[in-house]
Order: C-alpha cells, then structure tokens, then sequence
C-alpha cells in the first residue's frame, strides 16, 4: 500500500480505506466492540483460577509440575532452550509489540489506530494489575520454591530467583496475552499466532518453575478483563485525541511511542528497577520484585 506522508509536520497525511487482514474490513474494524461476553468470561477464568489456586493446588497442580520438572537437567539443550524464552525479551515481549508496530503502520484509518493505543495501554495495565495481586494476595509461593513439590531447577534456573511473593496470576501472562487478544481483534491470522507465543513462552515459565498452571490461566482472564474495558466508546475518543497529536507533531509522538514500546517489550523493567531502588531507600525493603 502506498501512502504519501509530508515532509511539513504540520500537514495532515491523507487517511487511506484500511486493509488489516484477511476478513476485517473498515466497516467492521470501526464496530463497536462487545464488552460483555470478554469481560464476563475473563473475570469467570480469573475467579476460577484463583479458587484454583488457593484450594485445589496440591491436587490439581502438583503432579502437572512434577511431570514436566522429570525432565529437568537431563537434557541441557532443552533446559537451556526453555530458560531462554524465560530470561530474553527479544523473544517474549519484542514479538508482541512488533506485531503491534506492523499493524500500525499496514493502515491510516483512525479506527483502528485508536484501539491499537488503547489495547496497549490496556494490556500493560493488566500487568500492572498481575503485579499487584501478587504483592497483595496471600496465594501461594511459586513453584520453584514450594518445598511440598521438590522442585528440582533446570539448568539456567537460579533457585532464589524471584523469591519474593506469590506468583498468582503472571504479570508476563497479562501483558502478554492481553495483546494478543487486541492484535487478533483486528488481524486474527496474527492474533492467533500471538496467542500460541504467548503460551509457549508462558509454558516455559511453567517449565522453569515460575508459575503455577492457574497463574497462566488466571492472567489470561485479567488480559481479557482488562482490554474488554477499554473498548468503549469514550477511550476510542481519547485515543482520537492522541492520533491528532500524530499528525502534527510526527517526530515528539513517535519519539515517545517507541520509549514507550520499549518499555511494554521489556514489562518496564527500567521502570521497575527504578522503583526498587526508591522503595528500598524510603521502605528499607524491596517490594517490587517477581516476575
């Protein structure tokens, strides 16, 4: 697709009729999005998951664990090929937000850029939201760290690694599939490409002992809760707000867009350090570690 974009910043480029994908038209990108059915089976899954995780553990969960942690050390490859999809944000948080910068620059309708802004917002506040819960429900440890479980490290695998508070529901899980959930809403060939990412470097988290079956589960329903909340009428409003500040001030917008990509592709972990460092000063303890 060809689009000419003005060299003068103050010139509006010319909205071209959008093609996203394979079945996604702009009649249909510019529907509104149903909220009910998302929202209602997001919190379903995160409620489910939680009851899950707080009552039926040991039964349900345990073995799971102890069936993949069989493997652990006897192949190093393999250990090392799982822990790098734990530890390397070229390919966790990078693909995602690749997709996201495809799907924006493969249109100019205003539509949809608009809910490519408020998705993105949405699915870091549901890692933002993942981390809270963590902080403060009294869940569970993480399985690398559950003495029940004996849980034996795979190679890579530091046995204190975030040792600091319960793993329920994965903050890289929300982020993670809440964007997959707004890149399928408008290109699902790529969504579902994204969602079955998403679950295999979740399923490597799984693998090195960083989370629980149901803290995956559970943060797929707060990813779905969450973006469901933002596909309203009145973000897509705010988002508009945002995109004219694109056409008229091209080098600040996409000077902070890609500060802030950076930071969604890294789960903030600048931002994090940061906040550690303050709160280890005025709090004399770290609150802000996990994963």
């Amino acid at each position: 697709m060809s689009s000419s974009i003005p060299d003068d910043p103050g010139v509006r480029a010319p909205i071209e009729p959008s093609i996203i994908g394979p079945g996604i038209s702009e009649t249909s990108a510019t529907k509104p999005a149903r909220v009910s059915m998302p929202f209602i089976a997001g919190t379903a899954l995160l409620a489910v998951c939680g009851l899950i995780a707080a009552l039926r553990q040991e039964a349900w969960e345990y073995p799971v664990l102890r069936v993949l942690n069989a493997n652990a050390g006897r192949w190093a490859l393999l250990d090392r090929t799982v822990h790098a999809l734990t530890t390397r944000d070229l390919v966790e948080g990078v693909v995602f937000v690749a997709l996201l910068w495809y799907l924006w620059f493969h249109t100019t309708d205003t539509d949809i850029r608009a809910r490519l802004l408020t998705g993105t917002l949405a699915a870091s506040l549901a890692g933002v939201s993942s981390r809270l819960l963590q902080i403060g429900l009294p869940t569970h440890l993480r399985p690398l760290h559950t003495q029940a479980l004996g849980f034996i490290p795979p190679i890579g695998v530091e046995p204190d690694a975030l040792n600091h508070f319960n793993s329920f529901p994965s903050d890289h899980g929300a982020i993670y599939f809440g964007l997959a959930l707004v890149i399928h809403r408008i290109h699902p060939r790529l969504g579902i490409f994204a969602f079955t990412w998403a679950m295999i470097v979740n399923m490597a988290r799984i693998y090195d002992g960083y989370h629980f079956p149901s803290d995956v589960l559970g943060s797929i329903g707060l990813g779905m809760l969450v973006v469901s909340l933002f596909e309203n009428r009145w973000c897509q409003q705010v988002a508009r707000r945002v995109l004219a500040f694109e056409q008229t001030r091209r080098p600040e917008f996409y000077a902070l867009a890609f500060v802030i990509t950076y930071q969604v592709a890294t789960l903030f972990d600048d931002v994090r350090q940061i906040g550690r460092g303050f709160a280890s000063v005025l709090l004399h303890h770290d609150p802000f570690g996990g994963g």
